[in-house]
């Protein structure tokens, strides 16, 4: 298993980009906002972009089309075959500001998000630190724990 960090960090919206973040090794990336859409994901999971830019908190988060994304909740067991289990249970749009859609959804410090990831690695970022919400946007940091693919 390898340990790195991965976080998510809202562009102000007059820089017009969206983060993508590769859950092989917790790298993220910008790129020139596009609605939500992505061009060429070059191997990431995740997409974080702001929706409408109103100059309150409006940034979502997403798993990319393709990508085999779960929310693990806070409280099960941190462990590969636990987040390979959670990795398949998809991850849609969430609204990070809106913080009731949040506590519903599960996506709170002490849960994480586990992936199967396009090299075949089982990945948890685990959230540890959550910053903001309501009218200003979220900013997530925390441990990657990555189990590389089995030969």
């Amino acid at each position: 298993m390898q340990k790195a960090m991965w976080g998510l960090a809202p562009a102000p919206c007059g820089q017009h980009e969206q983060q993508l973040v590769d859950l092989d090794d917790g790298r993220s990336r910008a790129e020139p906002e596009d609605g939500g859409a992505v061009r060429d994901p070059g191997g990431a999971e995740l997409l974080y972009w702001p929706d409408t830019c109103t100059g309150i908190g409006d940034h979502m988060l997403r798993a990319l089309p393709g990508t085999r994304v779960g929310l693990l909740r806070a409280g099960m067991p941190k462990s590969f075959e636990s987040c390979e289990a959670a990795a398949e249970t998809g991850f849609g749009a969430l609204a990070l500001f809106e913080t009731e859609e949040r506590e519903e959804r599960g996506f709170a410090e002490g849960a994480a998000l586990c992936s199967v990831t396009d090299r075949g690695a089982v990945a948890m970022a685990v959230i540890e630190h959550m910053d903001g919400g309501g009218t200003s946007d979220v900013s997530v940091s925390g441990s990657l724990y990555v189990w590389p693919r089995s030969s």
